[in-house]
Parts: C-alpha cells; structure tokens; sequence
C-alpha cells in the first residue's frame, strides 16, 4: 500500500548537525557586491559560496557575485552560464574550495529564495546552505543567518521545500584574517587610519610583549603563592611553549634581516617600475 502521507525528507541534509562557520571576508565581499549593485533600489543581490564540508561543519571561505533577475511576476532568472565559468576560474585557483551554498542580502526568506534553492541543488545534488546578510539593518545589527532545507513531499511527489535554520558563527582562521579585522575595527571611528605593514608589525610586536608580561605575571603569583594554580592553564602554556620552534636569537636576527632585505628590494623594485611607467607615459605625449 502506498504512502501518501505530508512528511519532510531529512534523509539528504542532516540539517540538525550542520554548523556553519563564514571567514569575515566573505562578509566584506558580500556587503561590497550590495554597495557596488547597479541599481540602488535594488533589495537583493546573491552570489555563490565557496569553501568546504567535513563532517558536517561547513567552513565557507570565499564567495562570488551571479547576475540575477526578478520582476514582479515572480520570474526568477539567474545567469548560470557566469556562475558556471567563475566557479571554474576559481577551481584553478583554489582547487580544494567547492560549491557549498550561496548568499543573499536582505534577510528574509520568500518565493524567490526557494527558487534560487532549487538552481544550486540542482549544481550541488544535495542541500546548498543559504546565507542571508541583513543590510537593512534591523535593530541596528548586521544580521548573518544560514538556512538549508529540506523536501515536503506527498507519497513520491515533492510539493514543496522549507527552510530550515543552522548553527552559524563568523571566524577568522589565520592571523591575517584576525589582523584585517582589528584594523577595520580600530578604523571604525578613524575613516583615515591605514597603518603600513611596519606599523602593523609594530602593533603585533607589542601585543605579544603584553601577552608575555601578562603571563609572566601569573606564574610568578602562582609561584610565590598568591594565587591557586589552575591546570588547564598550565597545560595550555606547556603545549605553547613545546609547539615553539627551537632558534638561538642569531638565526632569528638572521632570518628577520633576510626577509626585510626582501620586503626593501621588492619596494624598490615597485618604485622603479612606477617612474618608469611615468616617464614612458611622458615620453609618448611628446612624440
């Protein structure tokens, strides 16, 4: 006897287990496509989600616009011949990031979002996460949620999707991610600071030098018995301290005056080829 009852297939998606994890330039990208859209009554913009799926943590690293278009009929349109060709160019570049999902800004879920759902299941062959950024800013906040979703089917008809919500949290992975961050947050109220990589080394230099006072402090409390030992930390700071790599302070100097002769010659190269490109440009509106 046939099944004809309303149930929703799980059996593809696993939704309840997903967690997704965005790099914070992923969202820069995101807001940079919305600024950047043609028209500025535009709502919605969407893009594809680049990254990776390991036992159900998906961890996007990377995004690119696609062309879309949406009339008031509700006719959805995406150009998946651009979609197809970027993700090609960015598979030579990163052959380890696959399609996981793709974005949309202005936060809601609709007839649209079903439809542009059904057009990347159809590239993936299973659930794509669906990231939405809120730039309208709701209650004043930048909005980042994940859906995926899953089937409604009657007996072996599919009448429909709903969309469900996952775990999602934005994380930086390395410390240039975190260094970009920290700068855009102390430009927050500085529009004009932009440190140079000196300066940013300078910075770095100095918060790990508070790091290590900070530390050398509590051992020494630990030690005169001012405080109580705790020994999570003291395993932690023992995993640090064996994971150091072991150089005597002549090969540091060493290998840190080495990349600096690098880091002047490639300045030097770049401020040669600029007066070149000056004088050649001079040169042929004299000729």
């Amino acid at each position: 006897m046939e099944d004809h009852s309303l149930h929703l297939d799980t059996s593809t998606t696993g939704s309840h287990n997903l967690q997704v994890q965005v790099h914070p330039v992923v969202i820069f990208s995101i807001l940079d496509h919305f600024i950047r859209r043609n028209d500025e009554s535009e709502k919605l913009v969407i893009g594809t989600l680049l990254g990776s799926n390991n036992d159900g943590i998906v961890e996007i690293k990377n995004c690119f616009p696609v062309p879309h278009m949406y009339n008031e009929d509700e006719q959805v349109g995406v150009d998946m011949a651009f979609h197809r060709n970027m993700l090609e160019l960015n598979t030579r570049a990163n052959p380890k990031e696959t399609i996981v999902g793709w974005y949309a800004t202005g936060g809601e879920i609709n007839e649209v979002s079903a439809i542009i759902q059904d057009f990347y299941w159809k590239e993936m062959n299973h659930a794509p996460i669906h990231l939405t950024v809120d730039t309208n800013l709701t209650n004043y906040k930048l909005s980042i949620k994940a859906f995926t979703n899953t089937s409604i089917t009657f007996g072996e008809k599919v009448l429909g999707s709903q969309f469900l919500p996952v775990s999602c949290e934005v994380q930086s992975f390395d410390s240039s991610e975190k260094l970009g961050v920290d700068v855009l947050v102390k430009a927050k109220n500085n529009p004009n600071l932009v440190l140079s990589d000196l300066e940013n080394l300078e910075s770095s230099v100095e918060k790990l030098i508070g790091l290590i006072e900070t530390i050398y402090d509590y051992v020494n409390k630990v030690l005169e018995g001012k405080i109580s030992a705790n020994n999570k930390v003291g395993r932690f700071l023992t995993d640090a301290v064996a994971a150091l790599p072991k150089l005597d302070p002549a090969s540091v100097e060493k290998l840190f005056n080495s990349n600096l002769q690098d880091l002047l010659m490639v300045v030097y190269l770049s401020n040669l080829t600029r007066t070149q490109l000056s004088l050649a440009e001079k040169l042929s509106k004299v000729v």
